[in-house]
């Protein structure tokens, strides 16, 4: 299954993610928005390699529908990476529950020290702008805009 695909936009970056399961699609969502961000692929490959540590941060959040949930996750990992100039490269651990209260997503970021090497584009943030999340044959898909 396609994880996620790069879509042209007039002035920002965006894509469109998918996922058998909510998790599947929160975590293919973070990974999309990495890959804009710096090169996910050679950084897991200098991980294997022991040419550089990976760390790892957890994130949490709490949203009312599994559209802010993205939005906020995303927007967590973000900033969150972004205090400690980091790039993320992968997403484990991903966990939701649909409590009373609103939809609880957790994660895990395996994540490295930014490096001129891996990166790409500096993302600003997660637009709210043309941001969705639907059920299409079974499967999710999301359309997420990164300010650039």
């Amino acid at each position: 299954m396609l994880k996620y695909r790069f879509v042209s936009h007039t002035a920002d970056v965006r894509f469109f993610s998918y996922g058998s399961t909510l998790e599947e699609l929160l975590a293919n969502s973070m990974l999309a928005m990495f890959d804009t961000q710096a090169n996910v692929s050679r950084i897991g490959k200098a991980v294997k390699n022991g040419l550089v540590k990976s760390k790892e941060l957890k994130i949490h959040v709490i949203a009312t529908s599994e559209r802010d949930m993205i939005w906020y996750a995303l927007q967590s990992a973000l900033s969150e990476l972004d205090s400690i100039y980091a790039y993320g490269y992968a997403v484990n651990d991903v966990r939701i529950t649909k409590r009373s209260k609103g939809i609880i997503a957790k994660a895990s970021i395996s994540y490295v020290d930014q490096s001129q090497e891996y990166s790409r584009i500096y993302v600003k943030g997660v637009s709210g702008y043309e941001l969705s999340v639907a059920k299409r044959n079974g499967k999710y898909v999301a359309s997420v805009v990164v300010d650039i």
